[in-house]
């Protein structure tokens, strides 16, 4: 019988938290541009509104950009885009094929989505996937990082520590740029194929390895089931993680989540009106 995960993993989580821990007292902070990627469409408005609206909530002592990639088989209406531009954060919105992350085709659309989304930051700086069903409720994760050496961040905990898994994962942009630098002269679905890999969370760990990125696996994404047997978000939820990862099929919870831990009472009935936005 498998081990519950805070269990099992106990040595692991206890060592990445003191990592985190050390670097947010000790690092210095190199104040990078985040530039987060959101792969999304008109059907999951909700959850990415809900998500960028943590951003504004929780995220408030770095410096953000978010690049929505509207999904042109069912793109963002224009009040939905409209509803994201009025958000007091840089977003940007731009029509983009399919980039879920199944199959060679959509991982090399997503990486060139990343090639976009380097264009104009220093190599210092950060570009990130984050899944439209992801919410944060702090910024420590963000805070870590700039004050990290690490390329390539992401989460492993509830994959057993095996690889970054996605939902959540950032990539400095001299990391990003080696990765397409090699992609440039090999061909992904070939590379993808030998190394039987057809989706994005596996490919970026294995690019990494590909070009000896410094990897730093830790612990920031919470999980449904987690939050369930926390009980919310807890003081020891919020510190041991930075946001929620709602991978559920029933993504209504996500918003109840949101609302009920994040959320001030006077900012949730004109968040909620906005979620209808047809």
């Amino acid at each position: 019988m498998r081990l519950p995960i805070t269990l099992a993993q106990l040595p692991t989580l206890a060592k990445q938290m003191a990592q985190r821990e050390y670097r947010l007292a000790f690092g210095k902070d190199s104040k990078p541009v985040f530039r987060l990627c959101y792969f999304s469409c008109q059907s999951y408005f909700p959850y990415l509104y809900c998500a960028l609206h943590s951003l504004v909530q929780t995220v408030r002592s770095s410096h953000l950009e978010v690049f929505v990639f509207s999904d042109t088989d069912m793109p963002l209406s224009a009040a939905q885009t409209e509803a994201l531009m009025a958000l007091p954060l840089q977003v940007k919105v731009i029509p983009w094929p399919k980039s879920v992350g199944w199959g060679a085709e959509q991982i090399g659309w997503i990486w060139r989505a990343y090639a976009l989304a380097c264009e104009g930051l220093s190599d210092d700086d950060f570009i990130a996937r984050i899944d439209s069903d992801v919410f944060f409720f702090n910024d420590r994760i963000f805070r870590a990082m700039a004050r990290s050496r690490a390329d390539f961040i992401g989460d492993g905990h509830y994959v057993d520590f095996e690889y970054c898994q996605g939902g959540a994962y950032f990539l400095r942009v001299s990391a990003a740029r080696a990765v397409l630098k090699y992609l440039e002269s090999n061909d992904l679905t070939q590379v993808l194929a030998q190394a039987q890999i057809g989706v994005e969370d596996r490919a970026v760990m294995h690019f990494a390895a590909l070009v000896k990125l410094k990897t730093w696996m830790t612990c920031f994404m919470m999980f449904p089931d987690e939050l369930r047997n926390a009980g919310g978000l807890t003081a020891l939820a919020r510190f041991k993680f930075s946001c929620l990862h709602f991978t559920s099929k029933n993504k209504a919870g996500m918003i109840d989540a949101y609302v009920a831990g994040v959320l001030p009472h006077a900012e949730q009935a004109a968040f909620k009106a906005v979620l209808s936005t047809p």
